[in-house]
């Protein structure tokens, strides 16, 4: 059956009418070139028109091809509106393919901003309604301050608050105003394609080559540099304030153009009416805004170096269903033709834009709507004169010869010019002579290296590669002596102090303030080969960098593993100065910030004390962490000794099984005992000079931090549950806020039993939030801020500290020690050491002499062990030898250690040191500690008294 009960086509009829149709929209290849098409006339009365306009329209929305379809209802009353239905339709999302940017239209947006801004202005300060839109009130403003304000009274002013408008808009006059919501997401995406993916891969590959052929600095400068000129692309072509680069097209094009030499100049040439009569200023307008129009078009198929305008196989499509006399698409379609003709005849202007129109039109309706204008022309008549069409070229084809219509095309336009030998195709809808139809020919794919994975595919493999040339180097190892890189950036491992852990990124060996003590430790480790003579090793375990995400280095906070190796430095050179014939040899093993890969670190020593023999012992973990308890389990698995320095969690060497490892010895006191002096000196007026009813615990909820949490439940049973009220905090950023609810209400006292890291961050609420000069009490943990912070603190005198610190210079005075005690020699040496490195002087470098002291004594008691076990057994110390000497509870192991005397309890207590000093000390308003409280045993004898519990 040709056709349904109103004569209108069945889709089956329509074959060779479609096939027409997708072969007009389907996009040529590189090889075959763009061409301009013909106008496709659908001869016959609006119903019939209409059914086939539909069909087309579902074939293009079917497919997500770039289609506007004006219907007999569609609201248009002039070129402009045209123009304003076309491009909000071509450039919905459903106008391009799925995962496909949306097509844009800059020069038009800007075009029709500009008549708008024109129309006002001729008519001269309208009233706005009262539902008018922001868009609509914006430009009335502009035109009034344009045309009305004093500071716009020259061309210069004028064109300075046209640029402001403008930079305002930003993006906003790049893209369709009145579709905000879309435009955002594609003019993101739009320009994101563009320049990302060819930009970043360019970037990766030079960044690699200039890390091969150079070094790593001159590849992240590379890469620098790249990016930047990445972002400034994407910057240009998406910032409203570099119109004059972005609308350099309409200084070039011939409408409404009097030479102007920029953008603005032009912009304010239409705004200004010129001397031309009504109609041609109309004509003129009408014409510039579409020469945009198709310029748009032409750009979003430019095939160029995006990818989108090659992935675009169909062309857009205008479907006018029916057009009548008066119909402003009529207009348009002589409108097109002008801008195309004049496009093509001048030179150097040959450009083909894309764009497909279909119109239906009934052969028998009048040109002119007026019925007192005579109908001597057909409403035909003049659309094919405006195509410069010969009306007389052959009658029109019919639904089935629609299909043969495009090879005589093609045929007849490869020996014409752009504009071809025949402007329109007409097709007779009302005809039908029956016969069997071909299937329509399958529409042409879109090529498989446009799809829109593919760059991104492209640039991701480009830069991975490249990345991995950099960072494969570096990653795995920052030495290849067992020093591997963590996922945070932190290098980790065992060194003899060749390696000087710090800040660098690439691995090489950058100062920091860890530098000096290692290079004296590596000096002296050189030395102790160089003699040839029997020697033992100790290792020490700490964490040697700071956190990654302290970016503020001079609060790095690493003034306790200095002091401990500073300690470990004087240890080694004092004995091996004293002693003829046994050395030592210290290594120095990082696990990472916090102790974040202590376990790691520790399976590599004992992996290490396979093969090394003269290790005999492991000093340090000072941190009561659930990363050193795992560290102490291996280690116990390889009978290791090891000696705790600062930890003072009881029960940090507790094994699965239940039970102390007989392995570990602490030297620090557990927190029951110093949280029990610190709480009966607070009781008793030692704290503050007052005695202290009632305090404010602050410390840390950190379930990995086993140290913060147990201080501060034994502080509070010590002082009494009833008077103290508990702050914990989770993370460091909680800190403020638990200071700042402390202080509505403060206690009498503020113990602090949190980590060093956040006690800036604490005093500092403190100063904010408390009024008077609050109390502060702590341990020893904030003993490696004091080191780095002891004179502002003074100076500053906003709050009273005290702190039990695990040794101090200040204690080794004739109140303590007596008058006929000699003074502990550690503390002059390592003043002189200090001085030696050249860190005396630097503020915030001086290493903690608490954490020297306590290093110091680790040290010295393990070599004079081993010295005493080499010369009673003349054989080389073991671990086992080693162990049994630290196991002896019947004698002081070292009786004149600078944090104290030094004997051991047995396992069932984990090795504590029973007598070890408890101190009490403050911060003087000139910098310097004053230890006013020694309870345990400093010396052997003669120790002067003090208030202890």
């Amino acid at each position: 059956m040709a056709a349904d009960g109103d004569g209108v086509l069945s889709e089956g009829r329509m074959r060779g009418l479609l096939d027409l149709f997708e072969r007009l929209r389907e996009r040529p290849t590189l090889r075959q070139r763009d061409r301009l098409r013909p106008l496709l006339l659908l001869l016959g009365p609006g119903n019939r028109t209409r059914a086939v306009a539909d069909a087309f329209k579902k074939r293009c929305e079917d497919e997500w091809a770039p289609v506007s379809h004006f219907a007999a209802d569609t609201v248009t009353t002039d070129t402009a509106s045209v123009l304003r239905e076309a491009k909000r339709e071509l450039s919905k999302r459903s106008s391009s393919p799925r995962w496909e940017p949306s097509m844009r239209f800059p020069l038009l947006e800007m075009a029709l901003w500009l008549r708008d801004l024109r129309e006002i202005r001729i008519q001269g300060d309208p009233v706005l309604p009262a539902n008018a839109s922001a868009a609509e009130r914006e430009n009335h403003r502009l035109v009034y301050d344009l045309t009305h304000s004093p500071v716009c009274d020259s061309e210069e002013a004028r064109r300075q608050a046209l640029r402001r408008v403008i930079r305002k808009r930003g993006r906003d006059v790049l893209r369709d105003l009145e579709d905000t919501r879309r435009g955002r997401g594609a003019t993101f995406m739009g320009f994101l394609e563009q320049i990302v993916p060819i930009g970043v891969a360019v970037v990766a590959l030079v960044s690699a080559g200039a890390a091969a052929a150079i070094d790593l600095l001159a590849a992240g400068l590379a890469a620098a540099f790249g990016l930047a000129f990445v972002a400034t692309q994407f910057l240009i072509r998406t910032r409203g304030k570099f119109a004059d680069v972005r609308f350099a097209w309409f200084r070039r094009q011939p409408y409404l153009n009097s030479g102007s030499t920029d953008f603005l100049s032009f912009a304010l040439g239409v705004f200004d009416p010129r001397p031309l009569e009504p109609g041609d200023q109309a004509e003129q307008l009408d014409l510039l805004l579409v020469a945009a129009f198709l310029e748009d078009l032409r750009r979003n198929y430019r095939r160029d170096y995006r990818r989108a305008a090659w992935a675009r196989v169909r062309y857009p499509v205008l479907i006018f269903e029916h057009l009548t006399p008066g119909h402003p698409g009529v207009a348009f379609l002589e409108t097109v033709e002008r801008v195309r003709a004049r496009m093509q005849s001048e030179p150097g202007r040959h450009r083909i834009d894309p764009l497909v129109i279909v119109a239906g039109v009934d052969p028998t309706a009048p040109s002119d709507p007026d019925p007192l204008v005579p109908s001597g022309q057909r409403l035909l008549d003049r659309v094919t004169r405006a195509m410069r069409a010969d009306p007389l070229s052959g009658e029109p084809a019919d639904v089935v010869a629609a299909g043969r219509l495009w090879s005589h095309y093609r045929r007849d336009q490869r020996f014409a010019e752009a504009l071809g030998s025949r402007r329109d195709l007409r097709v007779d809808v009302t005809r039908d002579p029956g016969g069997d139809l071909p299937p329509v020919t399958p529409p042409r794919g879109r090529p498989w290296l446009t799809h829109p994975v593919l760059p991104w595919v492209a640039m991701v493999a480009v830069t991975v590669a490249s990345v991995a040339l950099i960072v494969v180097p570096t990653l795995g190892y920052c030495s290849p002596d067992q020093i591997r890189r963590t996922g945070d950036g932190e290098c980790v491992g065992i060194t003899d102090g060749a390696f000087h852990f710090g800040e660098s990124s690439a691995g090489e060996n950058n100062d920091n303030r860890l530098s000096p003590v290692l290079r004296r430790i590596k000096k002296q480790n050189d030395e102790v080969k160089k003699s040839g003579k029997v020697h033992v090793t100790v290792v020490y375990l700490g964490p040697v960098t700071a956190d990654p995400q302290i970016k503020n280095h001079q609060i790095d906070l690493l003034a306790g593993a200095q002091g401990e190796l500073m300690g470990l430095a004087i240890a080694q050179q004092r004995f091996n100065d004293a002693t003829q014939n046994l050395r030592l040899r210290i290594l120095v093993a990082n696990a990472g910030a916090k102790f974040r890969y202590a376990e790691q670190v520790a399976e590599q020593i004992r992996e290490r004390a396979l093969e090394d023999r003269s290790i005999v012992a492991v000093v340090g973990f000072e941190q009561s962490k659930v990363q050193t308890q795992q560290a102490i389990k291996v280690l116990t698995k390889s009978a290791l000794p090891m000696v705790g320095t600062a930890n003072s969690y009881g029960r940090t060497a507790m094994l699965d099984r239940g039970g102390f490892s007989p392995y570990y010895f602490r030297l620090a006191p557990p927190n029951s005992r110093l949280a029990r002096h610190a709480a009966f000196w607070a009781r008793n007026g030692e704290v503050g000079g007052r005695k202290a009813r009632t305090a404010e615990v602050i410390y840390s909820a950190d379930p990995d931090d086993l140290y913060s949490q147990d201080l501060a439940h034994e502080f509070r049973k010590a002082f009494g549950a009833g008077n103290v009220r508990m702050w914990p905090y989770q993370d460091p950023g909680e800190v403020t806020q638990a200071a700042e609810k402390a202080c509505r209400d403060p206690k009498d006292l503020f113990y602090y039993g949190g980590r060093s890291d956040e006690f800036r961050t604490f005093v500092n609420a403190l100063d904010h939030a408390c009024g008077g000069r609050p109390v502060v009490l702590a341990d020893d943990e904030i003993a490696k801020y004091v080191t780095d912070n002891a004179a502002e603190i003074g100076r500053k005198g906003t709050y009273e500290l005290y702190f039990t610190p695990l040794a101090a210079r200040e204690a080794w005075t004739g109140r303590w020690i007596g008058k006929d005690q000699a003074p502990q020699t550690f503390y002059s040496d390592y003043d002189r050491v200090v001085q030696e490195s050249g860190q005396n002087e630097l503020p915030g470098q001086r290493p903690s002499v608490t954490r020297a002291a306590v290093s110091y004594d680790a040290a010295t008691m393990i070599a004079k062990l081993a010295d005493a076990i080499y010369y009673q057994q003349k054989a080389e110390p073991t671990p086992g030898a080693v162990f049994a000497a630290l196991n002896d509870p019947e004698r002081d192991v070292l009786p004149r250690g600078a944090s104290g005397v030094i004997r051991f309890g047995p396992r069932s207590t984990g090795h504590q040191v029973p007598d070890k000093p408890v101190m009490l000390a403050t911060v003087r308003p000139d910098g310097r500690i004053e230890v006013s409280q020694v309870c345990g045993r400093l010396v052997p004898s003669g120790q002067g008294k003090a208030r202890c519990p």
